[in-house]
């Protein structure tokens, strides 16, 4: 019965989501496949949620450029490294409301987020359909709902802004949507995941939602909504709970597992590790040979995104049946994520005893070597003088990388571009940098700096003394352990606004979109962004207003009805409307 249900529940999520992507239709099956068949049971709304588990783990692939991307392009870490002028490397000409949703995801996060929350209010408002011998089982279900709809409306608000809200399952055609406010939609969630909190099962299978996974969203939700003691509460509820904690001693059965010159960060990547450890919290499972895994068995091509497209360089060459070391130990990458030179020099250089950056876990621009036999250097190691020597292909051709997180052994056949492994959504070592930012808010420096040195320590880096903590360097510390595992632009946005709303730093909600803590800060580290630097023909720069993406136009003209307003700095905005500020039950 339970299988029957599944499939089911899955044709009907694929009449909605089809719906959704026509301007905001949606067909009502008169079929036995509909919504009063599909959902009668609790089973088949853990089947609607599995689309939603799913709807996770997407934001972390793609054959050709990997979604999570489009969090770092345009900030302090990272550009696009792509030398196809029809990728995002000016954002003053490329980031507008008509761009390519083929090659700017950002456009992908707004489909997929609201086909992601029409899922969750789906759930959510058949919650009742079925009948339950046990009233727990219910409200663990409506618990998650509510988590993926607050996860989703938390990226777009710090994606996006103000955007409209929909908090009803759309079972007819709606074209006269509104935008709300970011602040009305986040104290709505907020209220959501404090319930939910209450009912998420603390365990739970791989991909499902647990309670820490429901108090670390609630923590960032708290921050965003400037509730910095709830925040600390949060995030200590996850920190003292026996189940979860940062490892701190080498572990688990990944390569290398016995060998001494390796370490516990370099355990905590290794894929037979990541959803059997205790600080994993929430997991997105993908493995080889399952149907349903990522980009139709390609896996998660963290090395085609993430690391450079060294076999390039003159002398060098990637070769794929048998291969030489090099080619087999860090595989064919093209160098889509180029990282700033604030990443690759200056975060490294602050404790050279950071395991992070061990032989282990780091591979350095000189770790290359020239391993073409027709090459006059053949075997000799590239230097800096080399290195120095590429110019403006340093962009793409060679950069460090942590080889400990983006070079996942090969399963299928094929170029080796990045194989098959579970992928950190939340872990607790981010739970503790929350927690140090909520002890800042509130000037308890000492707590904050502690929280930061538990992450410190473990991979045996100098301690920060408190007198030196500040949100610069919490970012910094952010960088150096969670890059290419959290959205990074989100959580800039975040703290740009809370900076503004305390009217700090000369930031304010009347001027945000001139001047931001975003902008200051990528312009300040990221040292290639508006110095006139060229790259696929395009200069690389970004301007205050891009701290919100820009609505897509697409949206906008399909809402015939009603208006959806543009952010400031892009075409259209003088439609606006006064954004709706308060959510009740109808909306």
């Amino acid at each position: 019965m339970k299988n029957r249900s599944i499939k089911i529940v899955f044709i009907y999520i694929l009449l909605v989501l089809t719906g959704c992507q026509d301007e905001w239709l949606e067909p009502k099956p008169l079929s036995f496949y509909s919504p009063e068949n599909a959902f009668n049971t609790p089973e088949g709304l853990d089947a609607a949620l599995l689309r939603t588990r799913l709807g996770i783990r997407q934001d972390y692939e793609g054959s050709f450029w990997s979604n999570i991307n489009s969090e770092y392009v345009w900030t302090d870490l990272a550009n696009q490294g792509n030398p196809n002028a029809a990728h995002p490397h000016d954002a003053v000409t490329q980031l507008i409301p008509a761009s390519n949703p083929g090659t700017f995801v950002s456009m992908w996060y707004w489909d997929h987020a609201y086909q992601m929350i029409q899922i969750s209010n789906l759930v959510i408002n058949r919650i009742d359909q079925p009948e339950y011998e046990d009233e727990a089982v219910k409200n663990a279900l409506l618990a998650e709902a509510y988590f993926h709809r607050a996860y989703w409306y938390y990226r777009l608000v710090h994606q996006f802004g103000d955007v409209p809200y929909i908090g009803q399952e759309v079972i007819e055609p709606k074209l006269d949507f509104q935008t709300f406010t970011m602040e009305a939609i986040l104290q709505s969630i907020k209220e959501d995941m404090e319930y939910a909190v209450q009912w998420l099962p603390e365990q739970v299978d791989g991909g499902k939602v647990n309670r820490a996974a429901g108090n670390h969203l609630l923590t960032k939700i708290y921050l965003a909504v400037r509730e910095f003691d709830n925040a600390v509460l949060a995030a200590s509820r996850i920190i003292d709970d026996s189940q979860h904690e940062l490892m701190t001693e080498r572990f688990g059965s990944g390569r290398f597992a016995d060998d001494p010159d390796y370490n516990v960060w370099w355990d905590l990547f290794q894929k037979e590790n990541i959803s059997t450890n205790a600080e994993a919290i929430l997991v997105a499972p993908n493995a080889f040979g399952l149907e349903g895994n990522s980009n139709d068995d390609k896996g998660n091509m963290t090395i085609r995104n993430w690391t450079p497209n060294w076999w390039q360089i003159n002398g060098m060459r990637y070769t794929e049946n048998n291969p030489d070391e090099q080619s087999a130990s860090i595989g064919r990458g093209v160098g889509y994520m180029s990282p700033s030179p604030f990443f690759r020099f200056v975060l490294p250089a602050e404790d050279p005893n950071d395991l992070r950056y061990s032989d282990a876990n780091w591979h350095e621009i000189t770790d290359f070597w020239f391993n073409n036999p027709n090459s006059s250097r053949f075997g000799e190691s590239f230097t800096m003088e080399d290195y120095r020597a590429l110019g403006g292909d340093t962009i793409r051709k060679a950069f460090p990388f942590f080889k400990n997180k983006f070079v996942i052994p090969q399963q299928r056949v094929g170029q080796y571009e990045g194989g098959f492994a579970d992928q950190y959504v939340f872990r607790v070592a981010e739970t503790y940098l929350l927690r140090a930012e909520a002890h800042y808010w509130n000037g308890d420096l000492e707590n904050a700096a502690a929280d930061i040195n538990a992450v410190r320590g473990r991979v045996e880096a100098s301690p920060v003394d408190p007198a030196d903590v500040d949100i610069e360097y919490i970012f910094d510390e952010r960088a150096r352990e969670l890059y290419g595992e959290t959205p990074r632009k989100t959580e800039l946005s975040r703290v740009s606004y809370i900076l503004a709303h305390l009217n700090r730093n000369g930031y304010s909600l009347e001027s945000i979109h001139e001047n931001n803590w975003y902008y200051d800060r990528v312009i300040n580290k990221h040292t290639m962004y508006n110095r006139g630097i060229v790259h696929a023909g395009q200069e690389l720069r970004i301007a205050p207003y891009h701290l919100n993406w820009p609505i897509p136009q697409s949206a906008i003209d399909a809402n015939t009805g009603g208006i959806i307003n543009q952010n400031p700095g892009y075409s259209g905005v003088e439609n606006n409307v006064p954004p709706v500020t308060e959510i009740t039950e109808e909306d």
